[in-house]
């Protein structure tokens, strides 16, 4: 069944359908606010009022996008608000070693490749590697992290991007290029890349 008629059938009281939409985006769901969040139980818990607030305002979702695109919207707001909260809730964020081997992470590893090759004596052990750009990657603002995660890590196109971040296509290549000139600057300084 396609996602017009699937929301057509929730919305007409098959509430049980809604376990589908659960299903199919649970995984990018969880993937994005985990990325953003950098703690397990806090996108655990993120995913859960995500999913709330998918459900309780699925009657206002018009169908000008697509229901994915609609959806990355509400977890980028939710990922953001529950960042925000955090933050003033503890002046001092705990940081979590992200786990090896991710696929969401190895996007962002591409370009450490060929450093590796050309100073193949340098200790880079993937683990630290991934830990350090998911830190530079939290001291950009909120715009530049969602961009990068987006793209990067979510590996979105720039029409959805800018769907869901509510930008013109260039507004997107433009906040990207800026954020990740801002993020290789930073890895460069602590001679990453």
């Amino acid at each position: 069944m396609d996602e017009k008629e699937l929301i057509r059938r929730i919305r007409g009281g098959e509430t049980a359908l809604f376990s589908e939409v659960i299903t199919k985006y649970k995984k990018a769901v969880y993937n994005h606010a985990y990325n953003f969040l950098r703690n397990k139980e806090e996108a655990e818990d993120a995913l859960q009022e995500i999913f709330i607030s998918i459900y309780n305002n699925l009657a206002n979702f018009r169908g000008d996008s697509k229901l994915s695109t609609w959806i990355y919207r509400i977890t980028v707001n939710t990922c953001t608000n529950r960042l925000k909260q955090l933050q003033r809730h503890r002046a001092h964020t705990t940081e979590e070693i992200v786990n090896e081997g991710t696929e969401e992470e190895h996007s962002l590893l591409d370009g450490l490749k060929e450093k590796e090759e050309k100073e193949p004596d340098r200790a880079y052990t993937s683990a630290q590697v991934r830990a350090k750009i998911f830190e530079r990657i939290d001291e950009l603002t909120d715009e530049q992290k969602h961009v990068i995660m987006l793209r990067d890590v979510d590996g979105l196109s720039y029409e959805e991007i800018g769907q869901i971040m509510k930008l013109s296509v260039s507004a997107v290549k433009s906040k990207l290029f800026r954020a990740r000139e801002n993020l290789r600057e930073k890895l460069i300084k602590d001679d990453i890349l």
